[in-house]
């Protein structure tokens, strides 16, 4: 069964590598961020003050994990037809 399926799924852990390109890139553009302002305002209060540390977060999934995802949650993905 997972042998007609491989080509469409992923299992497994994902890299730090991978989950900084899929930060990063976002409905396959580069995002650019000029400063940390909004990343400041959002998660100062946890420690999170830049793009990175917002990197290492979703990576190592530690204390300010839920936050973290939850500001990246909003990511639109196109619903099938028909």
């Amino acid at each position: 069964m997972l042998r007609t399926v491989e080509p469409y799924i992923a299992w497994g852990y994902p890299s730090l590598k991978s989950v900084n390109e899929l930060i990063y890139r976002i409905n396959k553009k580069c995002i650019a961020l000029t400063d940390n302002s909004s990343i400041v305002r959002s998660f100062g209060k946890i420690g999170i003050i830049c793009m990175e540390d917002l990197i290492h977060e979703v990576y190592t999934a530690t204390k300010g994990f839920k936050e973290a995802n939850n500001f990246l949650w909003p990511f639109k993905l196109p619903h099938e037809v028909g």
